[in-house]
């Protein structure tokens, strides 16, 4: 009689294990982290060849935004905090000087090609003039409108910033253009900050595609 018991239990302890390991054996495999030597599921094979998606930061979000004004964000790693966030603006001040090189000199040949006669003196050279570091000058003031700082597990500190050219600030930029003797941009400030619009939109449409 013992010994049928015995046969009972070795016989239920067998059939759990048989329900359990079924059960393992169900559960999907998790997608492809990359630290497999090779994926091996359908599931991972895709994951894999898709790649890790990325997101962005929300200081670089905000700098993307089509309804704002000019904007540009600015990151930085540096070991101590207040260094990494100096740092950030200013890498987003020279981003957004850079901007405003590519924007500037693009809407001055557009509206020469479109508005002035080939015997005048053409536009595309004073252009040609306009360097990043000019437009440096007109970001001095401006605003941060987005920080955001990380510890990393190394001890470093790592900045995001965005920062934005307001209205003001760059009708000041048309009077300094249209000022400048070495520059004297041709064109009304209206249709300046009007086609200096339709030039952000297409310069963050190309950035987005």
């Amino acid at each position: 009689m013992k010994n049928i018991n015995l046969v009972k239990v070795f016989v239920l302890v067998m059939a759990v294990c048989v329900v359990i390991s079924s059960c393992k054996s169900k559960q999907p495999k998790p997608a492809y982290d990359g630290t497999q030597t090779r994926p091996t599921t359908a599931a991972q094979r895709t994951a894999a060849s898709r790649g890790v998606r990325l997101q962005m930061e929300e200081c670089e979000m905000l700098a993307m935004d089509e309804t704002a004004n000019l904007r540009e964000s600015g990151n930085a790693i540096s070991d101590r905090e207040s260094f990494a966030a100096n740092l950030a603006l200013l890498d987003a001040r020279a981003r957004l000087a850079q901007q405003l090189e590519v924007l500037v000199n693009g809407l001055i040949r557009n509206f020469n090609q479109q508005y002035e006669s080939n015997q005048q003196m053409s536009s595309v050279a004073k252009a040609g003039q306009i360097q990043q570091a000019y437009f440096e000058q007109f970001l001095t003031n401006t605003r941060s409108i987005c920080r955001n700082l990380y510890a990393r597990e190394d001890g470093r500190y790592n900045a995001y910033v965005c920062i934005e050219m307001n209205a003001d600030q760059m009708k000041s930029m048309y009077r300094k253009l249209r000022d400048d003797q070495h520059i004297g941009i041709d064109f009304q400030e209206h249709l300046f900050l009007q086609e200096l619009e339709k030039a952000k939109e297409e310069y963050r449409q190309q950035l987005l595609d």
